[in-house]
Formats: structure tokens, C-alpha cells, sequence
């Protein structure tokens, strides 16, 4: 068994199983009966490394792409198993009730940003605003956005290569490629934790896929997708070698095929055990974020915790 399933002899998912029995961010959260048990329940399954970052109060957390989907689901799920100060991250803050409503339950420590991955001058205005907000300080940096499809304009993966289309193929590197290489370019000298007396190595998270591995491609199709995501992992890569000694830790993660938007043309292929509610494939993801150690950095890891060969 992967040493990711189990800590202590309690599977993870006994633990989220007791998690969730909690409820979802109702008046009782306040208690501190409640939050001991939820402390305690995620150190069951977190490192000695997560358990000291999710547990500092001057620790900080940014999430991209909160405002839906998997992005709203590990922001609602870091309230819950992280004290520190989480910044919210996504297009049209506005516009997110969902995520705005949030607010209400931990203002003190809670913000939302606007910031799109396409458009460098909000990742450097957002990245200013954190650096002034936390003292140059960011420990956890989950990047979720991401394209797949536009279905409403006749943008779908490919399924041969007469598909292709150029200036689509470019859309899905700006959002898939590029902005994630933009944000770490601005946000990363704020991670650096080699030095710093009391703090644990940073992370640096951004959502791949299994589809983006060259050695795991058997089905074919889906090119500009395959590719983007590619150029994401060769991206987090390249990154952990140069931040390798400052305290970063540099991962892609694959969420599995998640009920959001996103998979949702394709679903009817997904074997119903496969297709992660938003609320478990949060779990799982920061559950493995939760088991990164050092040497782990690079790599691309699935939901379970293993790894996926690039």
C-alpha cells in the first residue's frame, strides 16, 4: 500500500468520512471543541512539514482560481484545516457569491483578489498586494485554473490532428502554460524559506493532468490539451531546480476526472466510482499536498498520492 492511504494504520478516508460529518461552515465551526477535533483529525494524515505550516497563524495560503470548481472546493477545505491567512484568487471577485460568501466565516484571515493568469499586470498587482499584506510572505500557492473547452464556441479537444486550430491551441497555452509560469515568476520570491528560522519548505502546486504524460499516452488525441499540460510539468520542473534550495517545493498535481465544468462533455465515459464530487478531490489533492516531503519536489503526483511518470 502506498504510503500515501494510510498514516497510523487510519485511512485517509476515515478521516475525511469523520471531516465531513462536521458539516459545512455553519455557526458551530466557531466552537473550539470543533476546531481541536478538526486539528487533530488532519494531523492524522498530514506531515511533520504541513502540520507545522498549517498550523502557524502567520502562515499564508493563495488560491487560483477559487471562484468554482475544484479552486472553491480546496479554498472552503483550507479554511477548515489551515489557520493561517488565505488569499482567494480569481477573475471576477464580484462576481463570486460562493466565494465571497466565505468571508463571513473567517474575515480576519480571509481575502479575495482579482487576478487572471492571462493578464500579467493583475498577477504582479495581486502578488504586491499579498507581499504588503503578509510581510513578503507565501507558504502554499495552488494554482487550479485551467482550459479544456469552450463548448459554447465550438472549441473541444481534439480528437485528430485536422482539428487543430491555431489560435485555440494558443488560448490553451496562455491560461494552461504561460499563466502559471507568470504567477510563479511573480509570486516565488515571496516562498523562499531557506534561512528563515521557524518556517518549513513552501509549496507550489499548480492542477496537470494524467494526459500530460508522454509515457502514459496510449488513447492520443486531445493535442493542444496534451500539450499545454505538458509545458506546465517541463514549467514546475524547471522551477524546482532553480528554487531548490530556498525552501520551495514545486509540484503538478492530477485531480482525477472531478464533477465540474469542465469534464462535464465527457462524463458519460467516466465509471461513476472515477467522478470525484469537487468536495472529495479537494480532499485528496491537499491530502497529498499534506504528504510532500522534500525530495518530492518536480514531480507530478495523482490524486492518491502516486506518481505519474512524465
Amino acid at each position: 500500500m502506498s504510503r500515501w492511504k494510510v498514516h497510523g494504520f487510519i485511512p485517509i478516508w476515515v478521516v475525511n468520512r469523520d471531516m465531513r460529518a462536521f458539516g459545512r461552515y455553519n455557526a458551530n465551526y466557531g466552537c473550539p471543541q470543533l476546531r481541536r477535533k478538526v486539528a487533530c483529525l488532519h494531523s492524522l494524515v498530514a506531515g511533520p512539514a504541513a502540520e507545522s505550516r498549517n498550523r502557524d497563524p502567520e502562515a499564508v495560503a493563495v488560491v487560483i482560481g477559487s471562484s468554482r470548481g475544484i479552486g472553491l472546493a480546496i479554498t472552503q477545505e483550507l479554511i477548515r484545516r489551515f489557520q493561517g491567512k488565505i488569499f482567494a484568487c480569481c477573475r471576477n471577485p464580484g462576481n463570486a457569491g460562493a466565494l465571497n460568501a466565505l468571508w463571513k466565516f473567517v474575515p480576519e484571515r480571509f481575502e479575495t483578489l482579482q487576478l487572471d493568469v492571462t493578464q500579467e499586470c493583475t498577477i504582479v498587482a495581486a502578488a504586491e498586494h499579498v507581499s504588503n499584506a503578509s510581510n513578503n510572505r507565501v507558504d502554499l500557492l495552488i494554482n487550479t485554473a485551467g482550459i479544456l473547452h469552450r463548448k459554447e464556441e465550438g472549441h473541444m479537444p481534439e480528437r485528430n490532428i485536422s482539428e487543430l486550430n491555431a489560435e485555440w491551441a494558443m488560448e490553451n497555452f496562455r491560461v494552461n502554460t504561460l499563466g502559471p509560469a507568470q504567477v510563479a515568476k511573480h509570486f516565488s520570491p515571496l516562498m523562499v524559506t531557506s534561512r528563515k528560522p521557524g518556517r518549513v519548505f513552501s509549496v507550489f502546486a499548480s492542477i496537470s493532468a494524467r494526459v500530460s504524460s508522454i509515457s502514459d499516452n496510449r488513447l492520443g488525441g486531445w493535442y493542444s490539451y496534451r500539450m499545454t499540460k505538458c509545458g506546465l510539468n517541463q514549467m514546475v520542473k524547471t522551477l524546482s531546480l532553480q528554487v531548490g534550495r530556498r525552501g520551495m517545493v514545486c509540484v503538478t498535481l492530477h485531480p482525477g476526472t472531478v464533477d465540474t465544468d469542465l469534464s462535464q462533455p465527457f462524463q458519460q465515459r467516466v465509471n461513476p466510482e472515477k467522478l470525484f464530487p469537487v468536495d472529495k478531490a479537494a480532499f485528496q489533492l491537499l491530502d497529498v499536498i499534506d504528504r510532500l516531503e522534500s525530495e518530492d519536489t518536480g514531480k507530478l503526483f495523482a490524486y492518491d498520492g502516486s506518481e505519474i511518470p512524465f
